[in-house]
């Protein structure tokens, strides 16, 4: 009876180990060196592709300017080295964000759209998310001090530090 109990305890637990990451749980320290709180999570979709969700905000005062946000954006990955499976390794995703801040009486929102290609590192469960590439970008903004007049292509990058499960 001891013998098929831990038979049945080590199987499970080589199966559970074994079993693939499905989701990573991010963030980015670079955004929160600027007073902004963004959150990931991507979860695979299968070998070779995953779905990320990000969500960000941002609240501070300075003086009299009372300044917050939010933003959310999508990606859909492809992992494209066979070699590695999802979540890790090279991929390429088309992008889509939205943000909205106000800051006293005026607004801003900003649309992008483009596309990026990165490298994912997985150290059980630690992964390092490295990714960039071109956006076009929208601004529009009650204040024309902060319209910037930028409509048009940029680039968008990206770094987070995440646990994979």
């Amino acid at each position: 009876m001891n013998k098929k109990y831990l038979i049945t305890v080590a199987l499970f637990t080589m199966v559970f180990v074994a079993r693939a990451q499905e989701n990573v749980v991010k963030v980015n320290p670079l955004a929160a060196v600027f007073g902004y709180l963004e959150v990931g999570y991507e979860r695979v979709l299968n070998e070779n592709q995953s779905f990320q969700i990000d969500l960000g905000y941002v609240s501070f005062s300075s003086g009299n300017l009372d300044y917050t946000g939010f933003g959310i954006g999508l990606q859909y990955r492809f992992y494209v080295k066979k070699a590695k499976n999802a979540p890790e390794g090279w991929f390429l995703a088309p992008v889509a964000n939205y943000s909205s801040s106000s800051a006293n009486e005026f607004k801003t929102t900003v649309f992008a759209a483009g596309g990026v290609a990165g490298y994912q590192w997985n150290w059980d469960p630690i992964t390092l998310d490295i990714y960039g590439g071109p956006a076009f970008y929208s601004v529009e903004s009650d204040d024309e001090a902060f319209n910037f007049g930028f409509d048009g292509l940029g680039a968008r990058f990206g770094l987070s530090l995440g646990f994979a499960f």
